[in-house]
């Protein structure tokens, strides 16, 4: 059963295209990581799946419903951590979460507070102004806040940021629980790839107004891909190569060109590469896993 799904989703600000044609299928269940660039798009399309955002053109369903048109239900049967989230720096996180709670129709006790906040770490005897809270308490209290009506979809934008390596571990087991034992799917829009790999069954990469792949992480636990920069000694002679048996050719800058070798020994690629006419003459191992497939379909751009 397919949770989110979009066809053909326009979207332009000012003449500009942020999204044009794009697909996007999320399945009940998963842990879906999404990545591209900064300024692909990725908020304006979570916006979209939210309502907050209304499409230039295409069908967008959550839930079976039409964000832009029943968008009020939608929220109360979703929740979302924005990257950006908005604190009262003068009210504690207890009336914090409980003015939220209000907002889906919940009156939320002292109690149910208490077990929010000690659900993503947080001391529910801390007992001062959210203002003095630092960035990580303040990540964590964005996490209590998105879970106060339990959602059946949850999209986070950033999940991790501000947190050390202790507290991403323990929002990573939070939401590996949610999805495990409450059946609660997840939006990941990160950074982060290390959280991408450790947390998600299937991908999409948005990149150039559409995505560019979306299905499982290929690749990226076995780490069986590998992406490689050859030097070669004629540049002309690469680049008519592509679809090669194990290897995937991208496009060169000068003598150098990069690809991404699956399921066969760098040195096995190398001397296919050289049976067809194409003199390496140099190689230099660039990453491997997620980080080699994204940056395989996003033009060599490092950064989600």
């Amino acid at each position: 059963m397919n949770v989110v799904e979009i066809e053909s989703l326009k979207k332009s600000f000012e003449g500009r295209k942020v999204l044009e044609n794009t697909f996007m299928t999320v399945q009940k269940g998963d842990i879906y990581g999404f990545l591209g660039p900064n300024g692909s798009g990725k908020t304006t399309t979570l916006r979209i799946l939210l309502g907050i955002l209304h499409p230039d053109g295409g069908r967008v369903n959550v839930m079976g419903l039409d964000p832009s048109m029943e968008g009020d239900r939608l929220r109360q049967r979703v929740n979302v951590l924005p990257e950006s989230h908005g604190f009262y720096g003068w009210m504690w996180a207890e009336d914090y979460l409980r003015f939220f709670g209000q907002l889906y129709g919940l009156n939320l006790s002292a109690a149910d507070c208490r077990m929010h906040m000690e659900q993503v770490g947080l001391d529910s005897a801390d007992h001062r102004p959210i203002r003095t809270f630092s960035r990580g308490m303040k990540q964590r209290l964005g996490m209590a806040r998105a879970l106060v009506n339990d959602p059946e979809v949850l999209f986070l934008d950033e999940p991790t940021n501000g947190l050390d390596p202790k507290g991403r571990s323990e929002i990573h087991d939070l939401l590996l629980h949610l999805n495990r034992e409450k059946g609660m799917t997840v939006v990941i829009s990160t950074h982060i790839l290390d959280d991408v790999e450790r947390l998600c069954n299937r991908i999409g990469i948005l990149y150039n107004a559409n995505i560019q792949y979306e299905g499982p992480l290929f690749g990226a636990s076995s780490r069986k891909a590998i992406r490689y920069r050859f030097r070669v000694a004629g540049e002309d002679r690469i680049l008519g190569q592509r679809n090669l048996p194990g290897i995937t050719v991208q496009e060169g800058t000068g003598n150098w060109f990069s690809c991404i070798i699956e399921d066969m020994k760098p040195e096995e690629a190398i001397k296919s590469l050289v049976q067809r006419g194409i003199p390496v003459t140099e190689a230099i191992q660039m990453g491997s896993g997620l980080e080699a497939m994204y940056l395989t379909y996003t033009g060599g751009e490092r950064r989600p």
